[in-house]
């Protein structure tokens, strides 16, 4: 452009606070500082107003040019077509986002129609054009913070690039908005796909499939870990979703992606490790090898308990994991049974045996407890482990009253096999 105030003397390259003056080494920087900058953009957030746009705009191109974020002063073209002359440029983008405002920054819409809204906003935008550089950028951006306020959240990093700029040149020729509602539909993150667990045998959730556990291996005793999980299993769940929302956010790899929603969904079943922990000393399961240090976090501790857990559900034959699951879940109660379900379960965790035994509503459940221990006595297992198989039984047969249903006479048969002994003591892992 000739006679452009924001370019170097007898070339193309664009004035800047590097001192730059090569084009091609000006992009790369372009490239890596506004990505650095996109991704402190993300966590925050600007107004839908012109100003705030401008901002946005300042924010991402701030360590590059000294008119970050001002309006252009000169008129600019592509491809034979101009953008907006410049005395019109700060009344269009008022009015483009007094209209924006105008249906509340596009909150509250369906998924179709808000992505039918943000392709002719967008393509607005695009039309006025009102920086001298960086307008692409800045747009994607601001699309993304838009949706991600109206819950239709985009990653930025799947927006493919040359739809979007064969998008861009159709709406700004034809003004047809359609095709740039598919590139940013096309880009939408699936919040409607919540995170699905990996099921194993019995409807048991497991972890994500990964290399086994590097580093030092301990001996777990159950009631150990049951400990370990009562502890970190809340704090771990909040990382679990904090770490999904990192990874989407910032745009990772799409296996990524799923196995965190994968992890998330573990530490959020109903069947994942607590239950596990339970079944595991049910079926006469004693310790676990797992991978412990007091460097980890409540996510990575919770993982490698999870992982250990895993390996044992995995030894057991899938027929001894349904016949102990489908035990210790008879329903128990009748159907649509009162919200007195909660005090019932206290109640049953609270009463000895034999007061169990003379409830009629709570017998068929302490005859699940009794075969169970009885069958850890049948096994030769000493007291204490007697004891703890029927803790673990009325954990679970507790939890059941709590949902309601009815038990059948079948009540208290019980998986009939051997359980597995792990030598004592410590190894390394392998």
């Amino acid at each position: 452009m000739a006679d452009d105030p924001y370019t170097y003397p007898g070339t193309d390259t664009l004035r800047n606070r590097l001192g730059i003056t090569d084009d091609k080494t000006l992009m790369e920087a372009e490239r890596r500082l506004t990505l650095a900058r996109g991704a402190e953009a993300a966590r925050l957030t600007f107004p839908a107003t012109a100003d705030g746009y401008r901002a946005l705009h300042r924010h991402l191109f701030q360590d590059l040019y000294d008119w970050a974020g001002q309006d252009r002063t000169v008129n600019i073209a592509k491809g034979g077509s101009s953008f907006a002359h410049v005395p019109y440029i700060a009344r269009e983008l008022d009015k483009r986002f007094a209209d924006t405002r105008a249906g509340d920054a596009l909150k509250g819409l369906a998924r179709d129609e808000f992505f039918d809204r943000l392709g002719n906003h967008i393509n607005e935008i695009n039309a006025i054009h009102p920086f001298r550089e960086g307008n692409g950028r800045t747009m994607r951006h601001h699309a993304a913070q838009l949706a991600r306020d109206a819950g239709h959240p985009i990653r930025i990093a799947s927006i493919d690039k040359i739809a979007w700029m064969d998008a861009s040149r159709h709406g700004f020729l034809t003004g047809d908005h359609r095709p740039m509602a598919a590139v940013l539909a096309e880009a939408a993150i699936r919040r409607d796909l919540a995170p699905e667990a990996r099921i194993g045998p019995a409807g048991i959730a497991l972890l994500p499939q990964r290399a086994p556990p590097e580093g030092q291996r301990y001996r777990v005793t159950l009631t150990k870990a049951r400990e370990e999980l009562d502890r970190y299993l809340p704090a771990a769940r909040q990382q679990a979703a904090d770490r999904l929302r990192s990874l989407v956010r910032d745009g990772a790899s799409s296996p990524v992606i799923a196995n965190a929603r994968t992890e998330l969904a573990y530490v959020r079943h109903a069947k994942g490790p607590i239950y596990q922990s339970h079944l595991l000393t049910y079926l006469g399961v004693r310790q676990v090898d797992a991978v412990i240090t007091p460097q980890q976090t409540p996510l990575e501790r919770v993982r490698e308990i999870g992982a250990a857990l895993g390996v044992q559900i995995n030894s057991q034959s899938p027929a001894q994991l349904q016949r102990a699951v489908r035990s210790l879940e008879r329903p128990i109660l009748p159907p649509g049974a009162s919200p007195g379900q909660e005090r019932l379960a206290e109640l049953f965790l609270k009463n000895t045996a034999e007061k169990n035994h003379a409830d009629p509503r709570l017998a068929p459940a302490q005859a699940i407890v009794d075969a169970a221990m009885q069958k850890a006595r049948e096994r030769g297992e000493s007291a204490r482990t007697v004891n703890t198989v029927g803790e673990s039984a009325r954990q679970l047969v507790a939890d059941r009253i709590r949902t309601g249903a009815v038990i059948d006479s079948a009540a208290g048969q019980l998986p009939d096999h051997g359980p597995t002994h792990p030598e004592r003591g410590q190894e390394r892992g392998r």
